[in-house]
């Protein structure tokens, strides 16, 4: 392939590519419609003559060259933003960016809607998207397919990162549940069966589960689910307790039709924190996102 031949504004529609394996995605993050994006990546498999990516069900997976692609690729956009934004001023007025976030569905509920207020205001064209929080996270964020993860301390690894925000731990039930105390006593608390939060994998429960474990408190598990948002909602007509984030737990007490208890021990805090690929620490545009969900987190 002749350089000279190849439009270099195509490395950075295959780039979104491999990572969305969505045309219509990728034409979002770009601001492209459907149609457009179509017809880059129909250049770009001419360009490359492969198919980078073929329909498989109702997806579309990477070829094996375009597999190949994706770390080189990556890296070879990643350099040449540092190169043009090099000493180049961040507007956010102005700017053009989009955001890849990693959280779980409890930290989205939380502060996605200060920040989508704080981002119309001040940065119409800076959008964010919100991946679910999975095992991999970390590895994704080294990899650079996304900007940010936000995670409990316990699971932060070695990306730089800054606290975020705390939260205690609370019980919740449904509000017809049978135990009408304040508090459970730990006889009590497991005696009933119980509504897990699980992500697929063996260690990946969460951070009040894995100490309750740790001290030896053996529950009754019936069921669980990878959703903290989802699982108060789960709780409707059963006697099944779950562990809950107490800021979740108290803004969905009445959606959800369930009640409060104390738990039996004193549970350590859960505390978030927002990490990032060091090679985006000392980027004007990363640094005015994190300072946007510092700011968010502070008004909890």
């Amino acid at each position: 392939m002749n350089l000279r031949q190849f439009d270099l504004n195509l490395l950075v529609a295959l780039d979104v590519l491999l990572t969305e394996r969505n045309v219509t995605r990728a034409g979002e993050r770009l601001y492209l419609s459907q149609p457009a994006m179509s017809g880059i990546l129909a250049r770009l498999r001419h360009a490359f003559h492969d198919e980078l990516l073929v329909r498989v069900g109702r997806n579309l997976e990477l070829t094996a060259l375009a597999t190949e692609l994706v770390t080189p690729v990556r890296e070879c956009v990643r350099s040449v933003e540092d190169l043009l934004n090099l000493r180049q001023p961040f507007s956010p007025e102005s700017a053009r960016w989009s955001f890849r976030i990693a959280a779980s569905d409890y930290v989205v509920f939380l502060l996605l809607g200060s920040l989508l207020k704080t981002l119309t205001a001040l940065a119409p064209n800076i959008s964010v998207r919100f991946f679910a929080l999975e095992p991999t996270a970390s590895e994704r964020l080294a990899a650079g397919e996304i900007d940010f993860v936000v995670l409990p301390d316990e699971y932060r690894g070695s990306a730089p990162s800054a606290p975020l925000f705390e939260d205690s731990w609370t019980c919740a039930v449904w509000s017809g549940h049978p135990n009408t105390k304040e508090q459970f006593t730990l006889e009590e608390f497991l005696s009933f069966p119980h509504l897990s939060f699980r992500l697929e994998g063996p260690d990946h429960g969460s951070v009040a589960e894995n100490y309750l474990a740790e001290i030896g408190c053996e529950r009754r598990i019936v069921a669980s689910t990878e959703s903290f948002a989802m699982a108060p909602f789960l709780l409707r007509e059963t006697p099944l307790v779950t562990l809950v984030p107490r800021r979740l737990g108290e803004r969905l007490r009445e959606a959800a039709d369930i009640r409060l208890i104390e738990p039996p021990v004193v549970i350590p805090p859960l505390r978030e924190r927002l990490a990032w690929n060091p090679r985006n620490t000392a980027s004007a545009a990363h640094t005015w996102l994190r300072t946007q969900l510092e700011g968010v987190a502070a008004r909890l």
